[in-house]
């Protein structure tokens, strides 16, 4: 007797519509947290008493925390492979609102940096969410369930921005805004623990940390590499340009001689208008990777990258950068989804979870180099050369993944 589909879905995966709407939630909740701090960074390290070459020290705290970032990501996606990838959530909603809890205790910016490396170590909320709604909903609804929950972490995301510029003025020294971040963390770890299920899908033998060994095994997998050097190529441009598009509003204000609430408001306004863009597209584009598949859809996201960063090159006023992130958000919001799901076609059965984690640690030096690279170019030929260079790097990246796409084709 056949079983019908729903009901294999029913039992294969008892969790997956109840999981959607938590770790959207819980994602709403984190993405507000970390982002009431984030785009704000620079200004903090500003207030901690570096008042020359901001965007060089800013540059080198990101690069560092994001490859720590790097370096631990894989060992996380090794261990959900083994022990479970719920235990992968909880590990980065509770571990970095418990780092969050020390940063207001730096007094100089070298401590600050140091504390942003512990926040590092536990770093990676989203991706952990996602790799376990992979491994946990109906192939068949992938798409909308990983597009529901980046939804709520953008939501979150947009808003925490907002309240960020609304809360700064109160603490004094800045930073001390962290600790409303942790409680909004620590929050998000909450409701996973609560109230999300899993069906383990473990893989076969003892766990070891096999970092380069176990990159090299993924990269032998056919377009698994190229889909980890576009994923690395955008993430430099999504987030990792949040900083330093930050730096860019503080010297386009500083131009114009603009006081420090104008400064707040309008660093809120670029990073929540790329969020709130996201958050409007992404319904469509999860409805779009269902229908017509992640293949197309990674091509039409990353030409609307391309596209939305030209106006970079020569806008003159904040309100046109915060413009300019809202077509952005709008254009280019499924490009993480449509990796996730091509890496989980392309990846051996069992390893999803690892082939997903070394995607974010590329995410990761992604967003750490972003930054670091600006600093070193920003002060010689202006962050409009840097913006000119990241869109000829995507540009050349799409040109190389659909030259090996007519190439399978053929």
């Amino acid at each position: 007797m056949s079983i019908h589909p729903a009901e294999d879905d029913a039992r294969r995966y008892p969790y997956w519509r109840r999981n959607r709407y938590v770790i959207a939630s819980a994602n709403f909740v984190c993405g507000m947290g970390f982002n009431l701090v984030w785009p704000f960074v620079p200004l903090m390290v500003r207030g901690l008493g570096v008042r020359e070459n901001l965007e060089t020290w800013v540059g080198y705290m990101l690069l560092v925390f994001y490859l720590v970032s790097f370096a631990v990501s894989p060992v996380w996606g090794g261990i959900a492979d083994h022990f479970g990838r719920k235990l992968m959530v909880l590990r980065a909603m509770l571990g970095i609102g418990v780092a969050m809890l020390l940063m207001p205790l730096a007094e100089t910016p070298l401590v600050f940096a140091a504390l942003l490396m512990l926040i590092a170590v536990f770093n990676g909320f989203t991706p952990a969410g996602v790799s376990l709604l992979v491994a946990n909903t109906p192939p068949q609804r992938i798409g909308s369930a990983v597009a529901l929950a980046q939804t709520g972490g953008l939501v979150g995301q947009a808003l925490g921005p907002a309240f960020g510029a609304a809360l700064i003025a109160l603490f004094e020294p800045q930073h001390r805004l962290f600790w409303i971040s942790a409680a909004l963390m620590l929050g998000g770890g909450a409701l996973v623990a609560a109230f999300v299920g899993e069906v383990k899908q473990l893989a076969a033998g003892p766990w070891r940390v096999r970092w380069i060994g176990g990159l090299r095994d993924m990269l032998a997998v056919p377009r698994l590499g190229l889909l980890y050097l576009l994923n690395f190529l955008f993430m430099i441009m999504w987030y990792g340009g949040v900083t330093v598009v930050t730096v860019f509003v503080i010297q386009i204000l500083d131009a114009q001689g603009a006081d420090a609430a104008e400064e707040a408001f309008w660093v809120g306004a670029a990073a929540m208008a790329m969020a709130v863009g996201t958050v409007i597209a992404l319904p469509f584009w999860g409805r779009a990777l269902d229908r017509i598949g992640p293949g197309r859809v990674l091509v039409y996201a990353t030409i609307a990258t391309i596209v939305t960063h030209l106006p970079l090159l020569v806008i003159e006023t904040p309100l046109q950068v915060a413009i300019a992130r809202a077509a952005f958000g709008l254009g280019a919001a499924a490009m993480p989804t449509a990796i996730v799901q091509l890496i989980r076609m392309h990846a051996p059965a069992g390893t999803d979870a690892r082939a997903i984690s070394y995607s974010t640690a590329f995410q990761f030096f992604a967003m750490g180099i972003a930054p670091f690279a600006a600093g070193l170019i920003g002060p010689l030929l202006g962050l409009r050369v840097y913006f000119a260079l990241t869109i000829a790097a995507i540009a050349a990246g799409l040109w190389l993944w659909l030259r090996t796409a007519a190439r399978d084709r053929g």
